[in-house]
């Protein structure tokens, strides 16, 4: 314990702890707890905390190095969309990437028939076919009709005849037919077959019959008097019921298509009685 008698010995302790405070006091300040002055510069942030770069299309390239900031796009290609056949259209929308096509058809080479070959590679490009026959249409029986025009493209025939052989029938045959024309009559103003038309149609049916691979058209026509559509209603009436008399007589329905044409088709005057009985009449036409 100190022993401070004195006055002297008091003002000196005192004057000691001053010193010593003073000695802690700058220590302390300005060797351990140096502080760090402040910068009030506010751009001085900038420099300390790096902005936040942007990806506006979110393809993983920023905006600063991205030659395509709004479209998304791969790295390799500077953030823009790939387009490896060099089209204009971009691989992502281009329906064929790897051929070089145009805007118009999706990045696809022209096709101008549709058939599912490119024009560049497609032998008849107006014309649909297929890629065994490169691009053109197939011509099963080689007559030179396409199958897809040819009404018999398993018998070989001809362009005129629609890609059919011609029909060949004997002189007595197609003269029965060409008797058809006045022998097949009706009662007036009447589909009804007349009793003595019957012959007549059983000898088309016999036709029929020796050639089961033609097929018949049966074309009803009237004369001119009356209403034009009450005349083309009867004709189509007359032309029916030969079908349904040939049908009787054992020809397939399949094989019969009746029209009627009321007085569209004269082959005569109707300015008399005679070229009226002529134009009504009824056509059998033989076909494949």
């Amino acid at each position: 314990m100190l022993d401070l008698k004195t006055k002297r010995d008091r003002d000196d302790f005192f004057i000691a702890m001053i010193v010593i405070a003073l000695c802690g006091w700058f220590l302390y300040h300005f060797v351990f707890c140096k502080e760090t002055p402040v910068n009030l510069d506010p751009s001085a942030e900038t420099s300390m905390v790096k902005e936040v770069e942007k990806d506006s299309d979110n393809d993983g390239v920023y905006d600063s190095e991205d030659d395509c900031p709004s479209v998304a796009g791969p790295i390799e290609s500077n953030g823009c969309p790939t387009d490896a056949d060099g089209d204009g259209v971009s691989d992502d929308k281009d329906l064929c990437p790897k051929l070089r096509g145009s805007l118009a058809n999706k990045g696809c080479p022209p096709d101008s028939d549709g058939d599912g070959i490119y024009d560049s590679k497609d032998n008849c490009p107006d014309m649909k076919g297929t890629l065994e026959n490169n691009g053109c249409p197939l011509d099963t029986d080689g007559d030179g009709v396409a199958d897809n025009l040819d009404k018999c493209p398993n018998r070989k025939g001809t362009a005129a005849n629609g890609g059919c052989p011609e029909i060949v029938i004997e002189k007595a045959e197609a003269a029965i037919l060409e008797r058809a024309l006045k022998a097949v009559e009706f009662e007036t103003a009447s589909s009804k077959l007349k009793s003595s038309s019957q012959r007549i149609l059983n000898d088309i049916a016999s036709i029929m019959g020796k050639y089961p691979a033609y097929k018949v058209d049966i074309h009803g026509h009237t004369d001119s008097d009356g209403d034009d559509d009450q005349n083309k209603t009867l004709s189509q009436k007359r032309a029916e019921s030969c079908k349904i008399y040939l049908e009787s007589r054992g020809v397939a329905s399949f094989r019969m298509k009746a029209k009627g044409h009321g007085e569209a088709k004269p082959i005569a005057s109707n300015d008399n009685p005679e070229g009226k009985k002529t134009n009504r009449r009824v056509e059998f036409k033989l076909h494949y």
